[in-house]
């Protein structure tokens, strides 16, 4: 199923397909000089653009996936990382100085807003959109392993509690990093799908809306205004994002 986001790009594709079958049923009389308006340059146009658009479905929900996934393993820090300096404040032998350095690292990683799945239609916000926010967990995971370090150089920092041990926190950061790169991994192909329809529906110089709205020009020249024709064609709209 395609994302509320593709919606209206999947819109102006049901839209140019529907210009084509009311183009067919004119026949001949749909004769236009220009042969990028000729209804096999439109037929053309319409398959390409749909299936770049269900490239672009078929990508969304394996991003969609990731994101959540990786979600799931930073969101619950915030009251782990709470509970985890109760612990190390317990540890005989902090001082306030180890203390202090290890509320700088929390407030670090707690400090990120949650991320979510890119929806620009352009390329290049979604490109700086996704940077971001891909920078901002990979601070989060070094942060982590600065955590990690300060805790291994804590002497007496050995809780008996697994859930604040050294090993639980570890896992955390190697779960940190594959899930990070998981997000990578399947936005660089859901960008590049996005891109490549963009660019068939509104980028390009024969793009699809240009080509359909001066399709629907040419028709409005060969038929009359008071026609169930003119009248079913008028109502299909093309429009760019």
């Amino acid at each position: 199923m395609a994302s509320t986001s593709e919606v209206g790009h999947a819109k102006n594709i049901a839209n140019l397909n529907l210009l084509n079958t009311n183009i067919l049923a004119l026949g001949a009389i749909y004769n236009p000089s220009n042969p990028k308006l000729k209804l096999t340059n439109l037929q053309s146009i319409y398959t390409s653009a749909f299936t770049q658009q269900e490239s672009v479905n078929n990508l969304v929900a394996p991003y969609s996936v990731a994101v959540d996934e990786r979600e799931a393993i930073f969101k619950p820090l915030n009251r782990e990382l709470t509970k985890l300096r109760k612990a190390y404040k317990a540890t005989e032998g902090v001082t306030q100085v180890e203390l202090e350095d290890f509320m700088t690292i929390i407030r670090k990683l707690k400090g990120v807003r949650k991320s979510t799945v890119i929806i620009s239609t352009n390329p290049d916000e979604a490109q700086a959109s996704y940077s971001t926010s891909q920078m901002s967990y990979d601070q989060r995971t070094n942060n982590m392993d600065l955590l990690i370090s300060l805790l291994q150089n804590t002497p007496n920092f050995n809780p008996n509690e697994t859930e604040y041990q050294i090993a639980t926190y570890q896992a955390k950061k190697a779960q940190m990093l594959l899930k990070t790169q998981a997000v990578a991994d399947t936005f660089v192909p859901l960008n590049n799908a996005r891109s490549l329809r963009n660019n068939t529906l509104y980028l390009s110089d024969d793009n699809l809306v240009d080509i359909a709205n001066k399709a629907k020009d040419y028709l409005f020249t060969i038929l009359d205004a008071n026609s169930a024709q003119y009248k079913a064609i008028s109502k299909i709209k093309f429009k760019k994002r």
